[in-house]
């Protein structure tokens, strides 16, 4: 197991091309499948280093979060919509999506608290636009994929990475403590 995440880890840092390319595949895979986004953040930045697994990073996450996106509008919208119709808070939930829906999509996104998979499917039930929601979640999420790279760095291998135990540091405590604010911004704006 060992032999072979070293093996996948030099075989992605010899293919400046086909590394990169196979990473973020995996991301979206990986995002339209449910799996947390954390370790795939922090496994960029154990491949690449900091900067190159920033972009290549934000780029997996923010084409995984669309790719789920439009899953979620294609294949469950009209049930959704149909329920939606009835809920007077979740029309007003809609309506402030409506009016304010980069700031919310941003904010959201910030938000540690809130999980990364469930809103990608989310807001693809909602009237936020498939341009608004890939810009916002691109900016929204850069917070988070900087501080997980960055984490990805301090990691000696990916077998700690995959074992749970690169952890975050205080930086990761105030970015949490930054989410449960953006929440309540949210809570406020709608």
């Amino acid at each position: 197991s060992a032999s072979r995440v070293t093996f996948a880890g030099d075989w992605a840092q010899q293919r400046p091309i086909a590394g990169p390319l196979t990473y973020i595949v995996c991301v979206v895979v990986a995002t339209v499948l449910f799996v947390p986004g954390s370790g795939s953040m922090m496994i960029a930045g154990f491949l690449f280093g900091l900067l190159p697994g920033i972009a290549f990073a934000a780029i997996g996450v923010a084409a995984g979060a669309h790719s789920a996106f439009l899953v979620g509008r294609k294949g469950a919208r009209r049930w959704v919509e149909s329920r939606v119709a009835g809920n007077p808070r979740l029309l007003a939930i809609e309506k402030g999506l409506h009016q304010e829906a980069f700031f919310i999509v941003v904010l959201t996104r910030l938000s540690l608290v809130i999980p990364f998979n469930l809103l990608n499917y989310a807001y693809g039930i909602t009237s936020v636009r498939p341009r608004t929601h890939l810009i916002a979640t691109a900016l929204g999420m850069l917070p988070a994929v900087v501080l997980y790279v960055y984490l990805g760095t301090l990691a000696r291998d990916l077998g700690e990475i995959l074992s749970g135990d690169a952890t975050p540091s205080t930086l990761g405590y105030w970015l949490a403590g930054a989410g449960i604010l953006a929440i309540v911004v949210l809570t406020w704006t709608i």
